[in-house]
C-alpha cells in the first residue's frame, strides 16, 4: 500500500525541485557557453553521460543498501544478471538519447531544448502506437496535436527576433531543422526506453503475483523471483549507461575524451560544473524513484512537469533570456496539454479505483 502522508510527499517534492533546478542551472552554461581558455563549447556529451552514471550508479548502490531489507536480500548483481537482456536494450536506448540531445543544443537555444524534452509523452504515444501496436486515445491524440503547435509556436516566435539575409535565413532553418531532428530521435529514444522499461516492471508484477499464489511444492519446481525496486532499477540502468558510453568513447570517440582532458585542463572549472551535474542528477533520481514506490506515477508527473516549467522560469530570470509573446503563449499551451493529459490520468485512476471497490 502506498504511503499517503504528507511529509514524505513534501521531502520527496523538495528533494526533485532541489535538485534538478540546480541540475538545470549547472546544464545549461556547462553545455551551451564559450570557455574563455579552450574558446570553444564543452561538446563532449559522452563524457558527460559518463560522469552522470557513475554518480547515479553509485548513488544508486547507497539506495539499494538502505533498502535491503525490502529487497530480502536479492542484491544488485544478482538483478543485473537475471535481467541482463532488457537491460542492455533500455540502457543501449537512454544512452543513445542524451548525446543526441546535446547535440542538438548546437543547433537550437536551451529554451527551445527544454520545451522539447518536456513532451514525452508523444514519442511514448509513437512507440506505443508503432512498436507495440497500441490504439491511441482521442484525448491522447488531441494533447500531442495541442503541445505540437505550442512548440511551434515558441520556434516561430524565436525565428522573428531577428532579420536576417536570405542565406542566413537558409542557414539557420536548416540549423534549426538539424536541431529538431535530433530532438526528435532523442525524444524518440526515451518513449522506446520508457515503454520497454514499464514492460519489464510490469512482467516482473505478474511473475511475482503467480509466485504468490503458487504452494510450496510448486515454488520448489520452478525459478524464484524477486521483486524490482527502484534501487535495483537506478543501480543497474546506469551501470550499463556508463558501459555503453565508455564503450563509444574507446572504439569510435577517442577524440571526445582526449577533448574533454584537454579542455578540462586549459579550465578546471568544467570539472566543477560536471561533478555538480553529475551530482544533482543522481540526487534527483534517487528522489524520483522514491516518489513512483510511494505515491505512484501520478503525483510523480504532477511534481515532474511543474519542476520542468520552473527551470525554463529559472533560465529566463538567471541567464536574461527574452522571451516574447509568441513564445509565452506556446509555453503556456504546452504546459497546459501536459497538465491535461496528467488530470486525465489522473482521473482514470480514480475510476479504476472505484470499479475496483464496487467489485469486491
Amino acid at each position: 500500500m502506498r504511503d499517503r502522508s504528507i511529509l514524505p510527499l513534501l521531502v520527496c517534492s523538495a528533494g526533485i525541485y532541489i535538485s534538478f533546478l540546480t541540475w538545470a542551472l549547472v546544464q545549461e552554461p556547462l553545455t551551451t557557453q564559450v570557455w574563455q581558455n579552450s574558446n570553444q563549447r564543452y561538446q563532449c556529451p559522452n563524457v558527460i553521460a559518463v560522469a552522470q552514471a557513475i554518480a547515479a550508479m553509485c548513488v544508486g548502490f547507497g539506495y539499494l543498501r538502505v533498502k535491503v531489507r525490502e529487497t530480502k536480500g536479492y542484491s544488485a548483481m544478482a538483478m543485473v544478471r537475471d535481467y541482463a537482456k532488457p537491460l542492455c536494450l533500455v540502457s543501449f536506448t537512454q544512452s543513445a538519447s542524451t548525446p543526441l540531445s546535446q547535440y542538438a543544443l548546437q543547433y537550437v537555444d536551451y529554451l527551445t531544448y527544454m520545451l522539447a524534452k518536456s513532451c514525452k509523452m508523444i514519442p511514448v504515444l509513437l512507440v506505443h502506437l508503432i512498436v507495440y501496436r497500441t490504439r491511441i486515445s482521442g484525448k491522447k491524440s488531441f494533447v500531442a496535436i495541442l503541445v505540437s503547435i505550442g512548440v511551434t509556436l515558441f520556434t516561430i516566435g524565436g525565428s522573428k527576433k531577428k532579420s536576417v539575409s536570405n542565406q542566413d535565413d537558409a542557414d539557420m532553418v536548416w540549423k534549426r531543422l538539424s536541431g529538431f531532428l535530433l530532438l526528435f530521435l532523442s525524444l524518440f529514444m526515451d518513449g522506446l526506453t520508457n515503454a520497454t522499461q514499464d514492460k519489464m516492471m510490469k512482467n516482473n508484477r505478474i511473475k511475482m503475483a503467480i509466485q504468490e499464489s503458487q504452494s510450496a511444492d510448486e515454488k520448489k519446481k520452478h525459478k524464484e523471483f524477486h521483486q524490482l525496486t527502484g534501487a535495483h532499477m537506478m543501480f543497474a540502468l546506469n551501470l550499463f549507461v556508463a558501459l555503453w558510453n565508455i564503450a563509444y568513447l574507446v572504439i569510435f570517440d577517442r577524440r571526445q575524451w582526449y577533448l574533454s582532458q584537454s579542455m578540462i585542463q586549459k579550465d578546471p572549472e568544467i570539472l566543477t560544473y560536471l561533478l555538480g551535474y553529475a551530482l544533482c542528477g543522481s540526487l534527483g533520481q534517487c528522489f524520483i524513484f522514491y516518489t513512483l514506490e510511494l505515491y505512484g506515477s501520478l503525483v510523480l508527473i504532477m511534481i515532474t512537469v511543474t519542476r520542468k516549467m520552473m527551470s525554463m522560469l529559472l533560465s529566463i530570470v538567471v541567464f536574461g533570456k527574452t522571451v516574447n509573446l509568441m513564445q509565452w503563449t506556446g509555453i503556456f499551451i504546452v504546459f497546459s496539454g501536459i497538465s491535461w493529459e496528467a488530470l486525465n490520468k489522473r482521473r482514470e485512476k480514480k475510476a479504476l479505483d472505484i470499479q475496483k471497490k464496487k467489485s469486491e
